[in-house]
């Protein structure tokens, strides 16, 4: 028996609205949707999958990423002009003492560290002061874009990362890092929660979080606010799926989601042209997306215990 040995079957957007045209029995196959259409279908698809975000679809959109915090700070920025939190943090530590006016940094490690990318440095007045790198590292050596405002010594900490992350939809969990790494989970809470704190400047160690969605960027509130720079916030977030904005752009999905996604994004289309889509393709859609949600699940452990009373 001959096998292809390939596993990278895909439809680009043009490709999948075509197949939705097809199966509303709107196109004969070899022919294909006019470019209006296909601008036309690429627009509902984008529509019908920022949708879907609302109903908390999929595992892969699931994103660990980290926050650099700031001393005594309480609320931070999420998103891509936000504060310096990232998928692809990379920490090292200051090799040699670093004094006031240095445009040049030493630290332990130069692995992960390129040009232009975002640089913290944990300086002695227990702040990060944030710039970017001026070129590529040598040796142990990192230029910096702007000059440190003062002293950075031996074993302050390095944050280096290249891009922010997006908005994220919503924070699923946030776990507190400590300096010598121990970890444990903040409690999430209700705006609510959050405004009746009596303090909201207390310094320690965070163990609340309230985060609010917003547009651009969106805001957590993180309590009681940051005394140690070297601690960090880790977070599981749900982000937002990629916009299909070329022809040939391929879906931020996995390949199994592809049937449900054509399936229903005929029935939109239909919707739209005037052609009412039979009871076959409605069923057969419907039963597409429960099956693909159904499987695209986390397997988690429950634990069930007796209430004495």
């Amino acid at each position: 028996m001959a096998t292809s040995g390939s596993y990278d079957f895909t439809l680009d957007r043009d490709g999948m609205v075509s197949e939705a045209y097809r199966l509303l029995g709107g196109i004969a196959i070899g022919e294909e949707p006019t470019a209006e259409e296909l601008t036309d279908g690429g627009r509902t698809l984008n529509l019908m999958l920022k949708g879907w975000q609302a109903e908390g679809i999929g595992l892969w959109l699931e994103r660990d990423v980290t926050l650099i915090l700031g001393y005594e700070k309480q609320s931070y920025l999420l998103g891509s002009t936000g504060d310096n939190c990232s998928a692809s943090m990379v920490k090292t530590e200051m090799k040699v003492t670093g004094a006031a006016a240095d445009l040049t940094i030493d630290v332990d490690s130069i692995t992960g560290i390129n040009d232009g990318d975002y640089i913290g440095i944990e300086l002695e007045d227990s702040t990060v002061q944030w710039t970017t790198v001026n070129g590529s590292p040598s040796g142990n050596t990192v230029t910096i874009t702007d000059a440190l405002t003062e002293s950075s010594v031996i074993d302050n900490h390095v944050y280096v990362y290249t891009t922010k992350i997006q908005r994220p939809l919503k924070i699923i969990e946030a776990r507190y890092i400590s300096a010598n790494g121990n970890s444990f989970d903040l409690i999430p809470i209700s705006r609510q929660e959050y405004m009746n704190l009596p303090d909201k400047t207390t310094i320690g160690v965070a163990n609340q979080f309230f985060y609010d969605a917003q547009l651009d960027n969106g805001i957590l509130y993180l309590w009681p606010t940051c005394s140690n720079v070297q601690e960090t916030v880790q977070m599981t977030l749900k982000y937002p799926i990629m916009d299909f904005d070329a022809s040939t752009d391929n879906g931020e999905f996995p390949v199994e989601w592809m049937d449900a996604v054509v399936l229903n994004l005929a029935i939109r289309i239909g919707i739209k042209i005037g052609v009412t889509p039979d009871q076959n393709l409605m069923a057969l859609a419907a039963e597409a997306k429960f099956y693909v949600k159904s499987f695209d699940v986390e397997k988690t452990s429950m634990f069930l215990q007796p209430v004495m009373r």
